[in-house]
């Protein structure tokens, strides 16, 4: 019968190192698919040069401004995505975010503002993004509570416990990130103010 202390010697031998082997990897998968990886000076100063043009004036300016972001994000995006982005500071970082959370919030184009489909408030994002941290990082002490008094009844109702933990916990922090995403996008005016 496995004790509290070789369960916790079993964690941090195996189960720690993988998790944070697991971690890092989805840590880069998540930057290569996001574009997180770094952006080249030349390709950014490019970007701005398209865009100082007066894009609206000249149709081809656009379709360059769009196939630039497109070489230096990775991704392409729609075309009153980036001129509402790079009428903002730090457009780079908010068009990966409108990117990242397009399931949740768009961009209105007849309005001019980044809302929710469904009708969501900034406010409903915001409760949902801490909503999940907390659940996540919380739940911790009753679920290990509970696999510590189980495990000397079935170690693998204990196993299962931590793991699905773990998963959950994982899940919870990637949700609450993408709900602080997009509650960050619709307060657009604080979060990433108009240049003057």
């Amino acid at each position: 019968m496995l004790t509290t202390s070789d369960i916790i010697g079993y964690f941090i031998k195996y189960i720690a190192p993988i998790s944070i082997a697991a971690a890092n990897f989805f840590k880069f998968i998540y930057k290569i698919r996001f574009g997180f990886l770094h952006i080249s000076k030349s390709k950014t100063e490019r970007i701005f040069a398209l865009f100082s043009q007066d894009p609206c004036k000249n149709t081809a300016n656009r379709y360059a401004l769009y196939i630039a972001v497109g070489d230096a994000l990775s991704s392409f995006y729609p075309i009153p995505e980036i001129e509402f982005a790079f009428a903002r500071s730090n457009p780079l970082v908010m068009l990966r975010d409108m990117r990242a959370v397009r399931h949740l919030v768009r961009l209105n184009v007849e309005k001019n503002i980044i809302e929710s489909p469904r009708k969501k408030s900034a406010k409903y994002f915001y409760v949902q993004s801490n909503l999940s941290y907390g659940i996540s990082a919380f739940s911790y002490f009753p679920v290990m509570a509970f696999a510590i008094f189980i495990q000397h009844k079935s170690q693998a109702i204990g196993a299962f416990l931590v793991i699905s933990y773990l998963v959950l916990a994982i899940l919870g922090f990637w949700r609450g990130l993408q709900m602080n995403r997009a509650y960050q996008l619709m307060q657009s005016e604080k979060f990433y103010p108009r240049l003057s």
